[in-house]
């Protein structure tokens, strides 16, 4: 009886010690690193509704992005995200592309998806970027 009582004093100790993000598996969540549309800076998202994807290491031009809104995304797992939505061209109308998110690798302090695969149905074309990894 002592026994039990002495395990069930320490799982309740030890369940007041750990804060409540790392209870609830918040921090090892698959992120995704966007452009904010105002400032310009690289902020993690988590099935972001719009968001501007920007190839690594490439300079912050309007080339180097691909803009999307209305995403909505079916499967948002740690190794892989798959969405849809609407690419926003600078100089053009707007199409429906199709998302894939992969290659989940930890960078900064988080866990997030490396690259990125585009698809534009409209024009049966498609195109896979390393995206940005740290914010």
């Amino acid at each position: 009886m002592k026994l039990r009582a002495a395990v069930l004093s320490s799982l309740a100790a030890l369940a007041l010690a750990t804060p409540a993000g790392i209870a609830a598996g918040k921090g090892s969540e698959t992120k995704v690193v966007c452009i904010n549309q105002k400032t310009f800076q690289r902020e993690y998202k988590v099935t972001p509704k719009h968001c501007i994807f920007h190839k690594r290491h490439a300079p912050k031009a309007e080339a180097f992005f691909v803009r999307t809104k209305r995403d909505h995304w079916r499967i948002w797992g740690d190794h892989r995200a798959k969405g849809k939505g609407t690419a926003v061209v600078s100089m053009g109308p707007s199409t429906p592309v199709k998302i894939r998110l992969f290659h989940p690798v930890h960078r900064c302090g988080h866990r997030v998806f490396a690259k990125a695969h585009f698809r534009f149905p409209k024009f049966g074309s498609d195109s896979t970027v390393r995206i940005d990894t740290c914010a």
